[in-house]
């Protein structure tokens, strides 16, 4: 339970920091549905992982807030993820629905050995639905890849 309140404080500041995200839409569903499980990028192994919450404790609306999380890439080895390596956009599929953020970068000094992202200001999807979520990654050479983690739940705050 701590670890679900940390998050949800953590987006809701970044919630309040006034930046405005632009979607990007560049990528087709297809694609993005059949996006790997796991990449190489500047010569290691990287996956993803999710933490997606809706907000409806008393003081969020009615119908809650929307989907915010953190999207969290790291190393099969558990070693650092290399600094070179930037995630640039993120998608998120609901059945037939799609929604595409920018991401906020998170100190890297704060997320070690990991790397993450935030979104916000999504849907109002749910809670307790699965989604797949993907990012698209950008290496050292400017080389991008696509990398999913399907079946990500989004979690719910009472």
């Amino acid at each position: 339970m701590r670890r679900i309140s940390v998050a949800i404080t953590f987006v809701a500041a970044l919630v309040g920091c006034g930046q405005t995200p632009t979607a990007p839409s560049d990528v087709s569903r297809e694609q993005l549905a059949s996006a790997p499980k796991r990449v190489v990028a500047d010569g290691v192994e990287l996956t993803l992982t999710t933490f997606l919450t809706r907000d409806f404790m008393p003081i969020s609306p009615p119908d809650g807030k929307p989907l915010g999380g953190v999207l969290r890439i790291k190393t099969e080895t558990g070693t650092p993820v290399p600094t070179s390596i930037v995630v640039s956009a993120s998608w998120i599929l609901f059945n037939s629905e799609m929604w595409s953020a920018s991401v906020e970068q998170r100190p890297r000094a704060e997320t070690p050995p990991n790397y993450e992202v935030i979104v916000q200001g999504g849907p109002k999807w749910g809670p307790d639905v699965m989604v797949d979520v993907i990012v698209r990654l950008r290496d050292s050479a400017g080389a991008e890849s696509l990398l999913r983690a399907p079946k990500q739940l989004i979690a719910g705050t009472r």
